[in-house]
């Protein structure tokens, strides 16, 4: 796979089935000699990888060793984080285009998983710590078959298209409720019934009125 730099515009990623992620700069006099290399950068191929749209540093690997990768542009030596919740093959990552710490992931396995970075060391109760780690903010299971791919919309936020190799095509997005924080739920659940007790309170003084 390969993908640009989302901000440095002479910066190509590259990676493969030699378990190696590779920085290129098109300005380099030698073609063959890459800016940055991070050999044995997964334990199987690395069939993805993707420069996050906002924060010029941060890259995700996806790969056959069933995990995604963060990495740190400014020091490749060591990952950042890596992120656990296939049971097969990643095919593909990508980032979302409208969230710094959200990214998506399919693979082998028929799912579609969301995760959002933020929630990295969130406490969880027994029961969600059953269901992945706080960072999988969802998983969409709704294929059959292998997810060979997915999009972002770059329209609405939170809406997902994916296609599988049994040839279906999905369109999907997720309840508020996932993945909004408690906290902001209860102040998007306060300011609604702010306004139904207005709507309430205008039509009592309409009828008082009358």
């Amino acid at each position: 796979d390969v993908d640009w730099h989302k901000r440095d515009v002479h910066l190509i990623g590259s990676c493969g089935d030699d378990r190696t992620v590779r920085l290129w700069d098109v300005r380099e006099v030698n073609p063959n000699k890459a800016t940055k290399t991070v050999v044995d950068a997964h334990d199987a191929d690395i069939n993805s990888l993707a420069f996050n749209p906002v924060n010029e540093f941060l890259l995700v690997t996806g790969s056959a060793d069933k995990t995604c990768a963060l990495w740190d542009l400014r020091n490749l030596k060591q990952r950042l984080q890596t992120l656990v919740g296939h049971t097969d093959q990643v095919f593909r990552v990508e980032w979302s285009p409208f969230n710094e710490s959200v990214l998506g992931s399919c693979g082998a396995d028929r799912r579609t998983n969301v995760w959002d970075l933020s929630r990295i060391g969130m406490e969880q109760t027994s029961e969600d710590a059953d269901d992945g780690p706080p960072e999988l903010l969802f998983m969409h299971g709704g294929h059959t078959s292998k997810v060979s791919d997915f999009s972002w919309n770059r329209n609405d936020e939170w809406t997902i298209a994916s296609v599988s190799e049994d040839n279906v095509l999905q369109v999907w997005n997720m309840a508020e409720e996932i993945y909004m924080l408690d906290e902001d739920m209860e102040a998007k659940n306060d300011e609604v019934d702010e306004i139904e007790m207005k709507k309430e309170m205008d039509l009592d003084d309409a009828i008082m009125g009358e």
